[in-house]
């Protein structure tokens, strides 16, 4: 387990947040108004990392590829001083 500021962190793989993927239509908008229509669109629907960083009775809960993220960025932060 890891801490950090003195606060162990948790990671957990089912933190995710629903994600859509517009890549494969040619109009964004059109696709959008289209759907709305009840036409199917190529769209992907899939879950992605959450953003977000928990804290539960002290402790921090995150995805993992947001922990090594942080831990990157505060390497990067460590190179720069």
């Amino acid at each position: 387990m890891m801490q950090f500021r003195g606060m162990p962190v948790v990671t957990s793989w089912h933190l995710t947040v629903p994600a859509e993927d517009w890549t494969w239509v040619r109009s964004p908008s059109r696709a959008r108004r289209r759907l709305k229509q009840g036409h199917r669109q190529n769209v992907r629907h899939y879950q992605r990392p959450s953003p977000d960083f928990l804290v539960v009775n002290g402790t921090i809960h995150c995805h993992p590829a947001r922990l090594l993220d942080l831990q990157r960025r505060l390497q990067d932060e460590s190179n720069h001083l």
